[in-house]
């Protein structure tokens, strides 16, 4: 018998109301798990119906195994069919799949099968195989979207100025996987709303067979999922979806809110249910979350509360710079742990993008405080870490034939796999290096395209390896980020993972001028003290540590004591975000799951005054959302420029706080204009003689630097100048407030 006892009123309601739609909004920690596994149980052992009619859909492998392993400890071995989404359609189509013209062994490519075929396409139509990640993009956007190529163009060409050629693409990229039997990841979706839409034995199989159909983490579905369900309950309507519109955080790949927003929609008698009490948190924790998201427009209205009236008041930290904010961190955890007992496990510190983790890391090193990343790698583990030192190791070794493999076609340059397995023969077959290859390219009997490809990158070595040893290492080493070409590539695709790649570059650039600034080290001496900074002896992961998570990482787990850093406009919510459509609500929903983690204490932590990047500081004032936790309304705010010795008091609106991106290495620094009276600029400069590569400037602002490159003549002549602790940064000569030392 199914143990009701357990559940309190409302997850009782839920639970026995068996028949038709049901819908229940289950708050953070409102147990929405033992709702789902009870309600299957009850459906079995009350209800007397058959196991092999029942279907749980999940997100992830590792909810699937945790459901069963429930199921069967309340019921033993049972035919509930649990599986994820994409499972559920790989069956399917495997049993059908001749109905809409594939066999029943067709394979599914993976991420790197599918970028061959990408570049296949791209080779047969003469298109720059460079451009292949922004094609990628866009085909994984029409797919989640349910879209063909001809849908997919209609949606786009009003502000897509190669709508029809991306669209080409995508149409080509289908035939190629239809000739080859396959079908990548999102096909799995979208053939099966076909093969159901298309096929009535598929769907009349199918939606017999599904008599209750249940969904966990139903706010995280997209457009062609929610299509797929219709479909499956089409016959008996027996639909039971659990989900949370509060903690729907992955618009951005494809999840649409508007799902669990709208589910009457496609049910009119819809049945809802709210599970509001919280079993992780205490009340202050859960006020402070209840005060944030109610600021959200489009959601359904819930109160989450928790029998843990007593609790710790959550402290709002406010500090002056990030260095300051970490010290503080570090500070409360040793006391906690001193006065409390609490473990290293016991606490999680949250970050809005994983470039923030960097100098906790570093710092939970330096005190002897073991911490993992939790759902993704060690800052100096990341792949875009280890390219910018695979430049670096080339420069170092020029045997070390691994680093030039990794970097010599990326960023992008037009070099394939095919032509660096032909560099790799030649050079075997040669008995030389691949560095000696490259090098002397032109001397060799390859085709003349792969000659002006690899010369490209052989010139750019030529310059580096003549750089090297002319320059301080922090400013080699960043103008070695600015020529490789990182930042083009990472800004240019339109995927926020590649614009946190950059961001996680700009972190170690900054890393670098934090501790080697003044260093007289060499490139080769560098590689060896970050190999033994970053050796496997200082690995936690088996131990007591300190979690440090982005916070979509930490969705679905818990802590006793939690800490929000950097808790700033443009980080919480994302400058990105700000301008974008229902970006802030979304932003919010991140904060929010942020937010319910915590168990017994919770800190929310901001810097007010300036954050350090590596050639630039940014205007750091508290998040809307370190206001709207603590109740208030937002305040005006000072900017403590403290670098150039002075503080100004702001009255600007969230929406103009934060500055667009500057790009201080491609452009010059401009000021905006605060009238529409045209000023004209200042002349500083007439004539550009003596500046050169390697002179000694100083600037009105920045301080002295060192002149990197000239370019341009006359009144067009633009330096590029490195500043100590300030990186790169390029004046148009004539106006700019430089002068020769």
């Amino acid at each position: 018998m199914t143990d009701l006892e357990k559940l309190n009123p409302e997850q009782r309601k839920a639970v026995t109301d068996t028949e038709g739609a049901v819908l229940v909004f289950a708050g953070a920690g409102s147990g929405k798990t033992r709702v789902l596994t009870h309600r299957i149980a009850y459906l079995i052992d009350e209800k007397k119906i058959n196991p092999w009619n029942i279907l749980a859909i999940t997100f992830t492998n590792k909810a699937t195994r945790e459901m069963k392993e429930r199921l069967t400890d309340m019921l033993g071995e049972n035919d509930v069919w649990v599986s994820t989404f994409h499972s559920l359609c790989v069956s399917i189509l495997h049993k059908y799949a001749q109905n809409i013209g594939y066999t029943q062994n067709f394979t599914i490519y993976d991420e790197t099968a599918s970028k061959r075929a990408l570049l296949k396409v791209l080779r047969e139509k003469r298109l720059e195989e460079d451009d292949k990640d922004t094609y990628a993009y866009h085909i994984g956007k029409a797919k989640n979207a349910g879209l063909n190529s001809d849908e997919y163009f209609a949606r786009i060409r009003a502000y897509e100025k190669n709508a029809m050629l991306i669209c080409e693409v995508y149409d080509a990229y289908e035939r190629t996987l239809f000739e080859n039997n396959a079908m990548d990841f999102d096909d799995l979706l979208i053939k099966c709303y076909r093969l159901l839409s298309e096929c009535d034995e598929a769907l009349e199989f199918y939606s017999r067979k599904f008599k209750y159909i249940h969904v966990d983490e139903f706010q995280d579905t997209n457009l062609i999922q929610f299509e797929l369900l219709k479909l499956l309950a089409s016959k008996w309507k027996n639909i039971f979806v659990v989900g949370d519109d509060d903690q729907s955080i992955y618009g951005w790949r494809g999840a649409d809110v508007r799902n669990i927003l709208e589910f009457d929609r496609a049910f009119p008698e819809l049945k809802i249910y709210k599970l509001e009490q919280n079993y992780r948190s205490t009340q202050q924790i859960l006020d402070c979350a209840n005060r944030l998201i109610s600021n959200n427009k489009s959601r359904t209205a819930k109160t989450l509360f928790s029998e843990k009236k007593d609790g710790v008041k959550v402290e709002y930290l406010v500090s002056s710079t990030e260095y300051e904010e970490v010290d503080r961190v570090i500070s409360q955890i040793l006391a906690l742990k001193r006065q409390y007992g609490y473990s290293d496990s016991d606490f999680a510190v949250l970050v809005r993008n994983n470039a923030l983790t960097r100098l906790y890391e570093t710092n939970f090193k330096k005190n002897r405080i073991p911490y993992k990343v939790y759902g993704g790698y060690k800052f100096f583990d990341r792949k875009e870490i280890l390219d910018v030192i695979a430049y670096i190791r080339m420069l170092v070794n020029e045997k070390d034939s691994d680093a030039i493999t990794r970097i010599i076609n990326f960023p992008p340059r037009g070099i394939g796999d095919t032509t660096v397995d032909k560099l790799i023969n030649y050079s075997a077959e040669k008995s030389i290096t691949l560095f000696d290859t490259v090098m002397d390219i032109d001397y060799s009997d390859f085709t003349p395209a792969i000659k002006s490809k690899v010369g490209i990158f052989r010139n750019f070595i030529g310059e580096m390896l003549r750089e090297k040893s002319n320059k301080p290492l922090v400013e080699f080493i960043c103008e070695l980020v600015v020529k490789a070409g990182f930042e083009k590539y990472y800004r240019s695709t339109g995927k926020e993972e590649d614009l946190n790649r950059w961001e996680n570059i700009e972190e170690f650039l900054t890393f670098l001028q934090e501790n080697y600034e003044d260093s007289q080290i060499d490139l080769g001496e560098f590689l060896q003290t970050l190999a033994l900074s970053t050796d496997a002896d200082n690995d936690s992961e088996n131990v007591d540590s300190v979690v440090i998570a982005t916070m979509h990482a930490a969705k679905g787990l818990e802590f006793k004591v939690v800490f929000i850093i950097a808790c700033e406009e443009g980080i919480i919510p994302s400058s990105q975000s700000i301008r974008e459509a229902n970006g802030i609500e979304e932003e919010r929903r991140v904060m929010y799951v942020a937010l319910t983690r915590a168990q017994e204490r919770l800190y929310v932590s901001a810097v007010r005054g300036v954050r350090r990047k590596y050639n630039r500081t940014e205007p750091a004032i508290p998040s809307r959302f370190f206001s709207e936790a603590k109740g208030e309304t937002p305040q005006p705010f000072v900017r403590n420029f403290g670098l150039y010795g002075k503080s100004e008091k702001y009255n600007d609106s969230y929406e103009t706080a934060i500055p667009e991106y500057i790009d201080y290495t491609e452009k010059p620094v401009v000021s905006p204009v605060k009238t529409e009276v045209q000023v004209k600029p200042k002349v500083y400069n007439t004539s550009s003689e003596g500046y050169k590569p390697g002179a000694k400037v100083e600037h009105r602002k920045y301080g002295k630097g060192t002149v990197i490159t000239v370019s341009g003549s006359g009144t067009a002549t633009t330096v590029t100048v490195a500043f100590p602790g300030l990186g790169v940064k390029k004046f148009a000569l004539m106006n700019a407030p430089l002068t020769l030392c």
